[in-house]
């Protein structure tokens, strides 16, 4: 549903005022525009003479502004809104389901120790600034699987992060269409306001149609993807040293295309966030998270009042008043 279908008045009662701007605008404009009382009293000739900038054009008056500056504050008391302010005990406690890539383009060195290893960092970061919140963890390559429920024990999950290795999942790659149904069940019914966030080093093309198509379905939750490791990659290598190979013999590629980045931002509506050095990237995945609840599923979340974005140009027009010959006189 866009703004614009979202969009009413909260004190709609505050439009009663318009029909009073309306007819006090039309008669003072109507006094305004005819001779004054004292005026008929003087001869043509002399009336012309006496009065001021005669030949002056009136096309804009005091009381326009004033007309225009009461319009835009009955707008403002009426309280348009278009969006919700979800409630913060809501946002906290957003169920979250982190599926983490234990592939072996994870074992590369360009971001220090490893990808996996920096990815478990970040997962630790990330619930430790949800505390209280429901969090689960799937574990994927060429296949998913449950490594821990939702669960509000942020100590329990540590463990079960330290002992993900490429080495004990059954297949290699990075399918993740076998995450989708398992985040889905995981969530049960509170799918529709929970997160599905991937954390891994990138995307393929494939995968662009598979989460849209996955977005669209009704009770699906909201999708966000940490990508860790650099443009350019690094060199991807086994416990013993050794560099991880490729099918055909090659060292494994294990750098990351920007530009199906940038479709799955766009096309799949997923948000991907870099992870950096600081904690910016998890500042803005809190951000991501609390966005992606579906505010009409949280029963205290409240319409934003945005009538103050039109006390800007009513206080522009005030300004008038400072112009010589612009007193209002009723």
């Amino acid at each position: 549903m866009t703004e614009l279908e979202l969009f009413h008045l909260l004190r709609p009662a505050w439009l009663a005022a318009l029909p009073i701007i309306g007819l006090t605008w039309w008669l003072v404009r109507a006094r305004n525009a005819s001779p004054a009382q004292s005026a008929s009293f003087l001869a043509p000739h002399l009336r012309d003479a006496l009065t001021v900038n005669r030949h002056a054009t009136k096309a804009h008056r005091p009381i326009d502004g004033a007309a225009v500056v009461l319009v835009a504050l009955a707008f403002a008391a009426a309280g348009p809104s278009w969006n919700k302010q979800p409630s913060p005990w809501f946002a906290e406690t957003a169920p979250l389901v982190i599926a983490i890539e234990v592939s072996d383009s994870m074992r590369s060195n360009d971001v220090q120790p490893t990808r996996l290893d920096r990815a478990r960092f970040k997962v630790l970061d990330l619930i430790a600034a949800r505390t209280g919140s429901r969090t689960a963890l799937i574990a994927y390559a060429g296949t998913a699987h449950v490594v821990l429920p939702p669960s509000s024990d942020a100590a329990v999950l540590k463990p079960f992060l330290e002992s993900l290795d490429p080495a004990i999942m059954p297949a290699p790659g990075a399918d993740l269409s076998t995450v989708l149904p398992l985040a889905r069940n995981l969530l049960g019914e509170q799918s529709s306001t929970g997160t599905l966030l991937f954390v891994n080093d990138g995307f393929n093309a494939g995968d662009i149609a598979t989460l849209a198509g996955f977005a669209a379905q009704p009770d699906t939750p909201s999708m966000a993807a940490l990508v860790i490791g650099t443009n350019e990659g690094g060199l991807a290598l086994m416990p013993d040293g050794a560099p991880v190979l490729a099918g055909g013999g090659a060292r494994l590629d294990t750098s990351i295309d920007t530009s199906v980045l940038r479709r799955i931002s766009s096309e799949a509506n997923v948000p991907v966030v870099r992870a950096s050095a600081g904690d910016r990237d998890i500042r803005q995945l809190l951000r991501v998270i609390a966005s992606n609840l579906r505010q009409a599923d949280d029963p205290d979340a409240r319409w934003r009042d945005q009538g103050w974005w039109l006390l800007w140009p009513a206080a522009l027009l005030v300004l008038l008043w400072f112009r010589r010959g612009w007193t209002m006189q009723w």
